[in-house]
């Protein structure tokens, strides 16, 4: 199966303080865990209070088929962190909103590490679905993420715990 991202792209490596320190390639980054890189997570509820979870096509180098938060991203060279996340709405999701920040946070797992800055927002659709980058999206209860139905990436479980839904 071909995947559809860039091992070349270039990451924003930075040290524990989020200073810039250098920039490598995807493959580089998702494949050492000394090498911190940036990211973003969108969370998006509705509403009714549902929140938006994004089924990761199979196209994609890591976590395929599992679900995420609304938007996830890596920050490109010279980008912001809310400047990414809203990029990244578009591009998966095809729709800007007004962003809350919640909070940046060291993520560190056993293949990588990233410093992911967490955005909350509400949106009720319609949404615009990238099928390179996403399967399917659905609005899930609290509840339901909360009695763990549904397979979710171990970056959604941190950035739910970071507004509180986990």
């Amino acid at each position: 199966m071909k995947m559809m991202d860039d091992k070349s792209e270039l990451f924003v490596v930075v040290d524990e303080e989020d200073n810039i320190i250098s920039y490598r390639t995807r493959y580089d980054c998702h494949h050492d865990k000394h090498l911190i890189h940036r990211a973003v997570d969108v969370v998006i509820m509705n509403d009714k209070g549902e929140i938006l979870l994004q089924k990761r096509s199979k196209h994609k180098d890591t976590d395929t088929g599992k679900y995420d938060v609304a938007v996830s991203g890596h920050v490109g060279k010279g980008e912001s962190y809310e400047a990414c996340a809203q990029r990244e709405m578009m591009e998966e999701i095809g729709v800007l909103v007004e962003l809350a920040f919640v909070k940046k946070m060291l993520v560190r797992f056993p293949e990588e590490t990233e410093y992911d800055a967490i955005f909350q927002a509400t949106h009720n659709g319609p949404f615009k679905i990238n099928k390179d980058e996403i399967d399917e999206i659905t609005f899930v209860a609290k509840d339901d993420i909360k009695d763990n139905m549904f397979n979710l990436t171990m970056f959604a479980r941190k950035a739910l715990e970071a507004v509180g839904i986990l």
